[in-house]
């Protein structure tokens, strides 16, 4: 089976301004920003939206209201961590890899897109100025990072192994 490449992967990585902590950061994305930002998200046929912070355990979101998820509440040991996932990789990448560096982010966000014109279309929004409100209280815009590139898997969820003659 193929599966050629059919969707686009945006992603975008953050750090928040330095008076800020990391769980009171990533509060305010899960509280504040995506509440704002996901009926755009939807509206656009945005595919797949994952929030990647540098911490061990996986987010635990709580459901406010009894909706399917729409409606999000963090929670205080979301994302509290003992060490940063990445510090702890370039620690086993020096033995392995060394040149390489680890990225120091707060967090990188994914979207998976049907196509580029997707993220033109949601920064296009009249309602997206809305979503962004307060991150320049938060974000170090200075030191974003961001790409946009095709996707072609090659070993799927399922194991199966696609675009490849041997």
């Amino acid at each position: 089976m193929t599966d050629s490449a059919t969707h686009c992967k945006f992603t975008v990585t953050h750090y928040r301004r330095p008076e800020h902590t990391h769980e009171a950061f990533m509060k305010w994305i899960v509280e504040e920003h995506l509440p704002a930002a996901m009926p755009i998200f939807k509206k656009h046929g945005v595919l797949e939206y994952s929030l990647v912070s540098d911490v061990p355990s996986q987010p635990v979101l709580a459901v406010e209201d009894g909706s399917k998820g729409d409606h999000c509440a963090y929670t205080p040991t979301q994302f509290e961590t003992p060490a940063p996932l990445n510090s702890m990789l370039k620690v086993s990448l020096s033995k392995t890899r060394a040149g390489w560096d680890c990225a120091d982010f707060d967090c990188f966000i994914e979207y998976v897109l049907p196509s580029v014109e997707t993220m033109h279309a949601v920064t296009a929004d009249p309602d997206w100025p809305a979503a962004l409100k307060g991150e320049d209280e938060w974000l170090d815009t200075s030191r974003a990072l961001a790409s946009m590139g095709q996707i072609t898997p090659y070993l799927l969820k399922t194991g199966e192994v696609v675009n490849m003659t041997k």
